[in-house]
């Protein structure tokens, strides 16, 4: 994405360097030092020592000074007819009014392979950014490769494409930016070979498609526009292609630049049309590279594009880690609202069950308000109603109907959405889930034996790990019923270490079918007629996600057993 700016820097810089570039009339080379070739007209170079002759047109040179930086390291420089100033061991050139029109320059590249680069500064530059160029370069680079780290390491945790591609652009970033501003020697050794520096260019505008692909989620929100970067990305594979085998590059020859830049742009307008907020981060990029043109562009500062590069890259590294980041928050949220959801689904999944608890558990009390009512009713017909009598029975009633209100406070309290940290009794906690079922399970013969060390407390989440524990009583109620097991027994244990507590379930219905036991936890996995499959599964994401603890699950002697291990925060 980033990388389209090149495109704009070398497609306008016939306009906005005009000036600078203007004061090159011609540059020729001779190898004997008296017949001199035109660059443009030399097809093999190869020769170590070479003069190269440049004709300056000095009379646009008025009041203004530029600086002619020749890429030729002092030990293999061997004459010049103009002064010039070493800075970073390369010879540099003021150009001013009054400068002699043509400039001879002599080198002997003994046995290293020759090359011959020329770079024009203002004088902004060359007074206060040229002596700080190497803490610009290493702050640029820096912030690039730390933001190539941090996306990589997001990939590596989270396997997102986006991070990965992005990881890829910031490599290239690197690459190109070292190409443009320290012109190494291997590099030249391959464009006898390769045109290398298209060939980056066209790897960055790969995973720059790849990227925004992703990133901006163009499948789905804006399917067009995703058609029409596929194109874009196989032409430019294409070219890629093309440029291994012939020095030169035909995509960018015949579609203009601007047309992949608006592409981009125009996607992520849509996109965030469509709901994609973490698009305007992307297009925060786009305005800093695009301001960084209008400035080369309209010449409002004078600045080199090799410093403006460097400015304006690393800074769309960090507005696009930025971008990331609040993306990965964005989707951890919605993470978050699916796991409250597929909560609340579990509980509603169990709401029938739940309503058949509730009968069991008010059938006793309401029969004996009705012996109560039976009992008031013939004492009344036979004069024998004395105030003691009638104030026993009323009692009787008051506490039959205290023990239907706090049924359904615990059944209220069950299916309650919110999440706090509280300090609560893990047996407390048990019991509390255990007597919703109480009922039921004595209806069934369900005998239930529990052993529990003294004051087990712990700082957690209470009526999520309620929820867990009636999944897993429930699962062996039903298991009980469905394989008709003679003597059902659960035997529940709680301890505690000085590390974590410890709360073990087991029963004896015969355990679960070897080849299924691993797939028990997974979404959506049911062995029953009318299950949702999301009761083990947000068990374990309760125990192992919220509460940081730990869920297992095997097979024992006659049946299944449960250990949830909870550590002490």
């Amino acid at each position: 994405m980033k990388y389209f700016f090149i495109f704009i820097l070398l497609t306008i810089s016939m306009y906005s360097s005009s000036l600078k570039m203007s004061i090159i009339g011609d540059i020729s080379m001779s190898t004997d030092g008296k017949t001199f070739k035109s660059i443009f007209d030399i097809i093999d170079f190869n020769n170590k020592k070479f003069t190269a002759k440049i004709i300056l047109n000095t009379e646009i040179l008025e009041d203004e000074k530029f600086y002619l930086k020749i890429h030729i390291p002092k030990k293999y420089l061997a004459s010049s007819n103009l002064k010039y100033d070493l800075v970073d061991n390369f010879p540099i050139f003021e150009l001013s009014k009054g400068v002699s029109k043509e400039l001879l320059i002599s080198a002997d590249y003994k046995n290293e392979t020759p090359s011959f680069l020329l770079s024009i500064y203002g004088e902004f530059d060359y007074k206060y950014l040229m002596p700080r160029e190497k803490l610009l370069f290493g702050i640029s680079y820096g912030i690039i490769l730390c933001a190539l780290l941090y996306n990589f390491a997001f990939f590596y945790f989270n396997r997102k494409k986006s991070f990965l591609y992005y990881s890829c652009l910031q490599l290239s970033s690197i690459v190109m930016l070292s190409i443009i501003a320290m012109p190494f020697t291997f590099i030249h050794k391959l464009y006898p070979d390769i045109d290398i520096f298209n060939f980056i260019v066209d790897i960055v505008i790969v995973f720059s498609i790849l990227f925004s692909i992703e990133f901006l989620n163009s499948k789905k929100l804006v399917p067009t526009m995703h058609k029409i970067l596929l194109f874009m990305l196989i032409i430019t594979l294409i070219d890629l292609i093309v440029l291994i085998f012939k020095e030169e590059i035909t995509l960018y020859t015949i579609v203009p630049t601007f047309v992949p830049i608006g592409l981009l742009i125009i996607t992520a307008i849509f996109s965030v049309i469509k709901g994609n907020k973490s698009a305007l981060f992307y297009l925060l990029g786009w305005l800093v590279l695009f301001i960084c043109v209008l400035i080369v562009d309209i010449k409002y500062v004078d600045i080199n594009e090799i410093y403006l590069l460097h400015f304006a890259f690393p800074t769309e590294a960090l507005i696009f880690s930025c971008a990331l980041g609040y993306k990965m928050r964005l989707m951890d949220m919605e993470k978050q609202k699916s796991e409250q959801l597929l909560v609340h689904q579990s509980k509603l999944a169990s709401m029938g069950g739940m309503i058949a608890n509730i009968a069991h558990q008010w059938r006793q009390p309401l029969t004996h308000l009705s012996y109560v009512n039976m009992n008031l009713k013939v004492a009344y017909e036979q004069d024998k109603l004395t105030p003691s009598y009638f104030n026993k029975k009323t009692n009787e009633i008051n506490s039959q109907i205290e023990f239907m209100s706090n049924t359904i406070n615990d059944f209220r309290n069950f299916f309650k959405v919110d999440k706090k940290i509280e300090n609560f009794d893990v047996y407390d906690c048990f019991k509390t889930t255990y007597n919703l079922l109480d009922a039921t399970l004595k209806h069934h013969n369900i005998e239930i034996e529990i052993k529990s060390d003294k004051d087990v407390f712990i700082n957690s989440y209470k009526n999520e790990l309620a929820q867990v524990i009636f999944n897993i009583l429930n699962n062996a109620k039903e298991e009980f019923i469905n394989k008709n097991i003679k003597d059902p027994k659960i035997n529940v244990e709680i301890c505690e270490s000085k590390k974590e507590i410890l709360l073990i379930i087991s029963d004896n219905a015969s355990g679960i079918d070897k080849n299924i036991v691993d797939k028990i936890f997974e979404p959506y996995f049911t062995t029953k007629k009318n299950g949702m499959g999301i009761g083990l599964y947000m068990s374990k994401v309760i125990i192992e996600q919220h509460m940081k603890g730990k869920l297992e699950v095997k097979n024992i002697l006659d049946g299944v057993l449960f250990k949830i291990h909870l550590p002490k925060l």
